[in-house]
């Protein structure tokens, strides 16, 4: 899609008629519900159509008696900036049901275009009906249909005061090249149709009727136009554009606003293409089904910074002060660096989604790797970004790099938390104390960075909806860390004491040891818990339940393990008194440790009838935890009366 500087003016042509009020009344007649996207107003336009003229005809006839035209532009401040081709783009034309010149044209082709019918906005100059040419350009169309190319101009085809507002205009629909070059005169020659083209000489200093009788004389070189196109459109995209480049410049070189034109159109082909790898990279972060060819998406980015140089080096042959000026409302080479490493940024985030949502369920240290990886090369592209990028011009692409980075950031944290849960819930405890502190760490620097972006999105309003979830994610995901680091110190000391429990020797040193080790999980394990419910409302009930029932859990286990340690320390010291014949001096010394083990089981009781009250578990597999805990004060009872 090219884009020009606009003005929109209303002239006169013979009228071309051909009975269309069929069409013209069908197009009118559009409903609400079919007009709101393209592909569903150029579905239901054709509907109607037998043929390719007729759908340009249905085209023409909504566009001219729906979108009204906007002529109240700051065109000196607004017309070269990213948020006038926003303003004018086709869906943007369509949602706001107004336009300019340029807003028309494109809308007009990407119907056309939806109706697999070639078309192209032409940008040039016209002439008032005093012979004036206005200093600023025009835009219209070219399409084809019935394997011809045709003329329309849908802007000057929107009725006038006094015709009726229902009435289509038929004197900018399809007139004849011979006569529509009278007021309209491409930049690019091919665009006139004519085996003579209008050289912009004969079209400024001409009348209308010297360029008629201009036209009737005959050449001595005929211009095939016809042979142009075909092979024009025989090139890709990018060749097209070089192609027509070639042709303004030989033609209309030494007009400054021909070439600016022209570096506009390299502009609009950057933002159209931009625009597209944005959305293609936003669709492959939002959905990890979607698979995106990284070669193809990198050598894009190639053509973008192609499209901007050959924008520039027209820009750079400027040389009025006004043009000059103009120019510098384009993006800047800083800006586009920014952008590209943005686009690449974003690509990689793509992959790092698919990645993480692949067997998100059995994620391994492999897959733990490779999102690393991913993470990494994004960061690197966002950062690169961030040097050269003017949040206060383009805030939109800060915001959108923030809003990627934080997300990788959160995910790839709580994937890491989620491994540490699976390792602790599997009883994984080769080099767990290890690993725990390296994927703890990694972690917590994971969440760190993404609270710095989105601690960034809140400094600007409005603050989304998306923002607050982020931070309670964060939030949340540093509770669950620490709830994980505070299972894992538990984990840790099991190896030792499901030895030392099962030795048929056994160490008072050891069991103080491990005691003082489980005594230590136990004040931080309370000390979180209370932690926690003081602070519940800033948390999610849900998230808050799940904690509690965890940690409650968890204190069940450990209570558990003490209350056994204690025990057998207890049934040592009893077993020993005995060999040794010291049974009487040492039963206070063995009735504390007995009365350490109720503790215990009271803890555990206590924190299996929270368990109970969550409903998070069955019945029967509460009970049966805690008959254990009844055996284990059992056995201490009976420890206790065979003193």
């Amino acid at each position: 899609m090219k884009y020009s500087m606009l003005i929109c003016l209303f002239f006169h042509l013979p009228v071309h008629s051909q009975p269309f009020s069929a069409i013209d009344e069908y197009s009118l007649n559009a409903p609400n519900s079919r007009t709101r996207a393209i592909p569903k107003l150029a579905q239901y336009l054709a509907e109607e159509s037998d043929t390719e003229v007729e759908k340009l005809r249905a085209v023409y006839a909504w566009i001219t008696l729906n979108i009204s035209y906007e002529d109240d532009y700051p065109m000196s401040d607004f017309w070269a900036t990213p948020e006038y081709i926003e303003d004018q783009s086709a869906p943007q034309v369509l949602h706001n049901r107004s336009a300019v010149c340029q807003g028309y044209a494109n809308l007009f082709c990407a119907l056309a275009k939806e109706l697999a019918l070639p078309c192209e906005v032409v940008t040039g100059i016209v002439k008032d009906p005093d012979g004036s040419i206005p200093r600023l350009g025009h835009a219209w169309v070219a399409a084809k249909a019935d394997g011809a190319w045709r003329l329309f101009d849908p802007t000057w085809g929107v009725p006038v005061p006094g015709s009726g507002a229902y009435t289509v205009n038929e004197r900018y629909f399809m007139p004849p090249p011979e006569r529509f070059v009278v007021n309209h005169l491409p930049d690019d020659p091919v665009w006139q149709l004519l085996e003579k083209p209008v050289e912009e000489r004969v079209f400024r200093e001409s009348s209308n009727a010297e360029i008629s009788a201009y036209l009737s004389e005959a050449g001595e070189d005929k211009f095939a136009f016809r042979d142009t196109l075909e092979y024009w459109l025989s090139l890709d995209s990018v060749h097209r554009m070089l192609n027509m480049e070639n042709r303004v410049l030989q033609f209309n070189g030494s007009n400054e606003r021909a070439v600016f034109s022209l570096g506009q159109n390299y502009w609009g082909m950057f933002y159209d293409l931009h625009r597209l790898l944005d959305s293609l990279a936003d669709e492959t972060i939002l959905q990890d089904s979607v698979q995106l060819d990284t070669s193809w998406f990198l050598a894009q980015t190639l053509l973008l910074e192609q499209y901007h140089n050959h924008a520039r080096s027209l820009f750079d042959r400027m040389e009025s002060p006004e043009r000059r000026a103009q120019a510098v409302k384009f993006y800047s080479p800083d800006d586009v660096a920014a952008l590209l490493y943005k686009l690449k940024g974003s690509m990689w985030t793509g992959q790092f989604e698919r990645t993480y949502h692949q067997n998100a369920d059995l994620p391994d240290g492999q897959q733990l790797d490779e999102l690393r990886r991913l993470i990494a090369r994004a960061d690197a592209e966002y950062l690169a970004s961030e040097r050269t990028l003017n949040c206060d011009k383009i805030y939109n692409i800060c915001l959108e790099i923030w809003h990627n980075r934080s997300l990788a950031y959160i995910q790839m944290a709580q994937r890491e938390v989620y491994l540490l849960d699976r390792m602790l819930a599997e009883k994984q405890t080769k080099n767990l104390a290890a690993t725990v502190t390296a994927m703890g760490n990694e972690a917590r620097f994971f969440f760190q960075k993404g609270t710095e972006d989105v601690h960034r999105m809140t400094l600007r309003p409005p603050v989304f909806e998306l923002t607050r979830e982020r931070q309670s994610s964060i939030q949340q995901g540093l509770l669950s860390l620490r709830s994980s680091e505070i299972r894992a110190r538990r984990a840790t000391v099991m190896p030792a004491l499901e030895d030392l429990l099962g030795s048929r020797t056994f160490s008072v040193s050891k069991a103080e040891t491990l005691q003082h080790k489980l005594m230590d999980v136990q004040s931080t394990l309370y000390q979180f818990t209370d932690s926690l419910e003081n602070n519940s409302a800033t948390l999610g009930k849900e998230f808050l339940q799940n904690m509690l029932f965890n940690l409650q859990y968890e204190t069940f286990a450990l209570q558990y393990n003490l209350g056994t340690l204690r025990y057998r320390k207890a049934w040592h010291l009893w077993q020993q008194a005995r060999q040794n014949n010291t049974l009487q001096s040492e039963k206070e010394n063995i009735r504390a440790a007995a009365n350490q083990v109720f503790t215990a089981t009271r803890e555990a009781t206590n924190a299996l009838n929270a368990v109970s009250r969550s409903g998070q578990l069955p019945h029967a597999h509460v009970e049966q935890r805690k008959q254990q805990v009844n055996k284990l004060k059992e056995a201490a009872e009976q420890l206790v009366e065979a003193l």
